[in-house]
């Protein structure tokens, strides 16, 4: 990926800018100021953050408590709109009850809460495109095992999870074991554009949404990286046409699948890719290699990332890729 340009359409860019004045038209709605009014004493300022996307925020609940949301989650469930989630503040831990293939299944993520994406993966179904049922899955950055968690719902048959913050992993083992889950494994590792090791700092606190290029913090455990064609290789997965690929990698997305050959990404029937810095030289690299690629209009961040001494705007949406 060439860090010095956006990547992304200049139509892209104006259609940011217009749904940024979307945005505004709906929270000025009189509906959205009373419910917070109704909730909170400081509701001003819980509107200002969650419209300015700054967590965590600090809420004084209409009886005096005080309670600190740290993610959009939070907020709607303290409004009432995922009646269905019990958020269990003090432990980090979401249960929810969901319906898969007749059964009512209850589950229960920790660290759910202040990390993964409880709400994109099970309320907004951001992988609902994505095949996996009786299908051989390979997640990276599997994070606290949520979207594993969802794929082995879904029917997958096999889920491969690769996640290299040892706290993440941890508590992906947790959740795995907890929800009695047999399909699903866990390497503790990163994925590149190259096979090596590098050290990561078992107290560095990584959630989802803070982007992550897998670097070496020189002081830490020894975590691997690796290609997507080692992954491919070392778990003996042949391209039998039933491997699927999520990519959630917060930004190692660039160089894992760019350096990747035609012959590594044709094993893949379907990839689901988060991308954070655009998105034309992935879906150029994908249609080159035999796939009919679809793309989600970027949401520009405000915020910017320096890598490799480029400063660079996070620009965040998905690319969905079927083999042709």
């Amino acid at each position: 990926m060439d860090g010095k340009k956006l990547n992304i359409s200049l139509f892209d860019l104006i259609l940011n800018y217009l749904r940024y004045l979307k945005r505004i038209r709906n929270f000025v709605k009189i509906r959205t100021f009373l419910t917070y009014r109704r909730i909170y004493l400081n509701y001003i300022s819980v509107i200002m953050h969650v419209f300015t996307e700054k967590y965590p925020i600090k809420a004084i609940l209409k009886n005096g408590t005080l309670v600190v949301l740290r993610n959009y989650l939070e907020v709607q469930v303290f409004d009432g709109r995922h009646k269905g989630f019990e958020c269990d503040i003090p432990n980090d831990s979401v249960t929810l009850a969901t319906r898969s293939f007749g059964n009512e299944n209850t589950i229960t993520i920790y660290g759910g809460v202040s990390n993964g994406d409880m709400r994109g993966i099970f309320i907004d179904n951001i992988y609902q495109n994505l095949p996996v049922k009786n299908k051989t899955v390979i997640d990276i950055g599997a994070n606290i095992a949520d979207s594993a968690i969802f794929f082995a719902l879904c029917g997958a048959t096999k889920i491969i999870c690769i996640e290299p913050f040892p706290k993440n992993y941890e508590i992906a083992k947790k959740n795995i074991k907890l929800n009695n889950l047999n399909n699903i494994s866990i390497i503790l590792a990163g994925c590149s554009n190259r096979r090596g090791e590098i050290k990561i700092d078992v107290d560095s606190d990584y959630e989802a949404g803070k982007l992550f290029i897998v670097k070496d913090f020189k002081t830490g455990i020894k975590v691997s990286l690796l290609t997507l064609q080692d992954i491919l290789n070392e778990n003996n997965l042949d391209s039998d046409g039933s491997i699927i690929l999520k990519m959630d990698c917060e930004g190692c997305e660039y160089e894992s699948i760019l350096s990747a050959d035609e012959n590594t990404l044709q094993r893949f029937s379907h990839i689901l890719i988060e991308y954070h810095y655009g998105y034309k030289d992935l879906k150029e690299k994908l249609q080159r290699s035999g796939f009919k690629v679809s793309v989600t209009r970027p949401k520009l961040i405000s915020r910017f990332h320096d890598l490799d001494g480029q400063k660079l705007k996070f620009a965040v949406g998905y690319i969905y890729a079927e083999r042709i």
